[in-house]
């Protein structure tokens, strides 16, 4: 399945584009799936929203891979101390985050972006339409969307075709 094949990563895509931090915008990709799992959208968006910019644009890891990483937790992940369950996930997340590198060339913000500094203000950049024609991020969250997708889809709930 290629990106623009993938349902989800349009909707990612649309999410940044609406808004969205690079998190809650893959996350958001997967509402119906955060419900399925007995999250509420609208608490998971409020636990997201720090990781955008790469974490309060601290400009580190990209928001749309701490979402995929989450979204391999939810699946994945274990609630009790258990090494091998540990060593599993830990597994899948280097796989899938890999992955994303191997596709986009880095998995830090400041990197993706091409920027020369490692922190920036704390204050968000205006989404104008010059924001989001010079900002791969929508491109990002979408590559997170479908690699998750791609490799999840069997756990998935099914998306109607819009």
């Amino acid at each position: 399945m290629t990106i623009e094949q993938s349902i989800r990563a349009q909707k990612a895509k649309e999410n940044f584009n609406s808004g969205y931090n690079c998190s809650q915008s893959v996350l958001l990709a997967y509402e119906d799936y955060l419900q399925a799992k007995g999250l509420e959208p609208k608490t998971v968006l409020r636990m997201a929203s720090p990781m955008g910019g790469g974490i309060s644009r601290l400009r580190e890891v990209c928001g749309a891979v701490s979402a995929l990483c989450l979204l391999i937790g939810l699946t994945d992940g274990y609630d009790t101390p258990d090494d091998e369950k540990k060593k599993a996930l830990y597994s899948k997340v280097q796989e899938l985050v890999l992955q994303f590198q191997d596709c986009k060339g880095s998995i830090i913000c400041r990197e993706l972006l091409g920027l020369e500094q490692k922190h920036d203000q704390p204050t968000p950049s205006k989404r104008t339409k010059e924001y989001y024609a010079e900002r791969p991020c929508a491109d990002l969250c979408a590559t997170a969307a479908a690699i998750f997708e791609e490799n999840y889809h069997q756990e998935l709930p099914k998306v109607p075709e819009t």
